[in-house]
């Protein structure tokens, strides 16, 4: 029965596999160079099959090894997704599959210089992951409270150790198989029952490019394990390395469990190189009484998606969703969101908020929250707007809304326009011409989201990144025949 509802899930999520080839998490554990071998002799996905040897390193330390046995198993009978597949109508990833990708070192030269360019300083500690590979020497992980673990998946603690690859087995989608297949190290959070850390913890993932013959590929992973009773943040930062070439693609997967009554805010900002890949999945699952909190900006990289998925395992749990996505020139932004919630007096919030600021920018929403019969007295919400700045620019929503339970309350709703005229009034009545009133309502757009990051430095940073992607945008005039 087990194999067979891994057999369901994987078909869910576009992949094709035999009766005979199931993905499990707790698959038997074989050594790595086995498991190239078989997927590589009987590899069904062309991409796959040319990019195979590229992406094995036979050097992997032990805690590793039944993440990679699992994952090379399924890739042998896996098909890259199109837009054939109904999760990826509106996601084409022909840029990558036109690609041939080897893993970078993560021993690539970065110094403390280029750090310090992208540091947070109210971070109480940081990590710096080089091409999927936590770097000790660019971190600084020392005096962390009693008890608290961060450092390589091989020291922390045998219980967190185990969780490693269960959520992404059972809900992962296919880039979450590429990840286990290609992983180098896994960057690891243990914060013990009743234990409240002090200021974030901040994650500087750095990648290298390859040549225009060949991309360079990472799968940076994070595993966060918040005790019962806990309170930590974690800011994760997504960035190209400076003055390496932007011809990479980032593959990253990050599993977050709550325990009873814990409390995770977690931030993610993905700023990648203009001409980078980014993929990546954040898999969430809460005890009774715990609270969530995401915040995500997404504005680099030419194409990206981020698939978030989180099940409510007990009664009083609490998650916040809060994303804005900003399109520029040949941009494609797809947030894909998936909420379960199992239990009595749940809450959910999420907002939605993107900006396609050209006339090839696509964003792209798929929002689903569920409640289930049991979820009884639940209050979800759920809310999407878009701006279009400009004629053809383009945004494909869904925002979806499951209820199955009969006491409940919740809510959705979904916006596509352009900035409305009376906001305009507002600004001309008070003598403010047209264009200043445009750009002011435009950065107050994202700004909602954006300020929930709250730390000076990386504000500044997102904000720069916001003026320089609109500097050339037209705000003298509206979007015209923007479609939907």
């Amino acid at each position: 029965m087990q194999s067979l509802q891994h057999h369901r899930a994987a078909s869910r999520c576009g992949l094709a596999r035999s009766k005979h080839s199931v993905y499990s998490p707790v698959a038997p554990r074989c050594s790595l160079a086995v498991a190239a071998a078989v997927a590589t002799s009987t590899v069904e996905d062309k991409w796959l099959a040319k990019n195979l040897a590229g992406m094995k390193d036979a050097s992997l330390p032990a805690s590793l090894s039944g993440l990679h046995s699992s994952s090379w198993g399924a890739l042998s009978s896996m098909r890259m997704p199109s837009t054939r597949n109904e999760e990826y109508r509106f996601t084409d990833i022909t840029p990558l599959l036109k690609s041939k990708v080897q893993v970078a070192s993560g021993a690539a030269a970065v110094d403390a210089q280029q750090v310090q360019a992208h540091a947070l300083p109210e971070a109480s500690h940081y990590a710096v992951v080089v091409n999927g590979v936590l770097r000790p020497d660019l971190s600084k992980l020392n005096g962390l409270p009693a008890g608290t673990y961060i450092g390589s998946i091989q020291g922390a603690p045998a219980a967190v150790q185990e969780k490693l690859g269960t959520l992404s087995g059972a809900r992962g989608g296919p880039f979450a198989v590429l990840n286990g297949a290609a992983a180098q190290d896994v960057l690891a959070m243990a914060v013990p029952a009743g234990q409240l850390v002090e200021g974030p913890l901040h994650v500087l993932y750095l990648s290298t490019g390859g040549s225009q013959e060949e991309r360079h590929a990472s799968a940076p992973r994070l595993l966060v394990h918040a005790g019962a009773h806990s309170a930590v943040e974690v800011v994760e930062e997504f960035v190209g390395a400076p003055g390496s070439s932007g011809h990479y693609f980032t593959c990253g997967i990050a599993e977050v469990y709550l325990e009873e009554s814990a409390q995770v805010k977690h931030g993610y900002v993905q700023r990648e190189a203009s001409d980078a890949l980014h993929f990546r999945g954040t898999l969430v699952q809460q005890a009774k009484s715990s609270q969530y909190r995401l915040t995500e900006a997404s504005l680099g990289s030419s194409l990206s998606r981020h698939d978030v998925g989180i099940t409510q395992e007990g009664e009083e749990t609490d998650t916040e969703l809060s994303h804005f996505l900003l399109c520029g020139s040949g941009q494609l932004h797809d947030l894909h969101s998936k909420l379960e919630l199992n239990h009595p007096r749940g809450k959910a919030n999420q907002l939605h908020k993107c900006i396609a600021s050209h006339s090839t920018a696509r964003g792209v929403f798929d929002g689903n929250v569920k409640v289930n019969k049991l979820a009884q007295q639940t209050d979800a919400r759920q809310l999407s707007r878009n701006l279009l700045l400009v004629p053809r620019a383009t945004v494909n929503v869904k925002p979806n809304l499951q209820i199955i339970a009969d006491d409940v309350k919740c809510t959705h709703g979904c916006a596509v326009s352009d900035l409305s005229d009376e906001e305009l009034f507002y600004f001309r009545a008070r003598g403010i011409d047209a264009a200043t009133a445009r750009q002011a309502l435009v950065a107050s757009f994202g700004a909602e989201v954006v300020q929930r990051l709250q730390y000076k430095s990386l504000l500044a940073r997102i904000q720069a990144d916001v003026a320089a992607m609109l500097k050339d945008v037209d705000l003298s005039a509206g979007a015209g025949d923007a479609t939907e």
